[in-house]
């Protein structure tokens, strides 16, 4: 049975000491020049990506105002719908990125791991006294 102290970030009376994360094995961070790549690599793309949306978006432009004013408009609000979509997940982005959800990544899944031995332990517990 849980103890009322026991929560998944302390060890568990019933299942013992919780696995170590890589970052307390001894994880190595990433080479100072890994770091250098894997930013401009990310850049490059961004900038590949950004710049073929903008000429997308011009050409798009361009096609609608040439078409007159209904193809204008019946182009409008698909676009604007992309657009906003495109600005909420990137405004998603930034929050996670600010608010450090992308520092450990590991932890989250050891976490939830020892949530379910402590789970499957409960059951196991409980099975047994109503056998017992």
């Amino acid at each position: 049975m849980s103890h009322p102290t026991d929560s998944p970030w302390r060890p568990s009376r019933a299942t013992g000491p919780r696995p170590l994360t890589p970052a307390q094995e001894g994880y190595a961070e990433p080479s100072p020049k890994a770091r250098r790549f894997l930013w401009a690599f990310s850049i490059a793309m961004v900038l590949t990506a950004g710049t073929a949306f903008v000429l997308k978006l011009i050409e798009f432009f361009s096609t609608a105002t040439r078409s007159g004013s209904d193809a204008l408009a019946s182009f409008l609000i698909p676009v604007l719908n992309y657009l906003l979509v495109a600005a909420g997940f990137f405004c998603l982005f930034l929050w996670a990125y600010f608010s450090g959800q992308f520092r450990d990544l590991e932890g989250p899944k050891h976490r939830m791991l020892e949530m379910q031995r402590e789970i499957d332990a409960q059951e196991a517990l409980l099975e047994a006294q109503s056998h017992g």
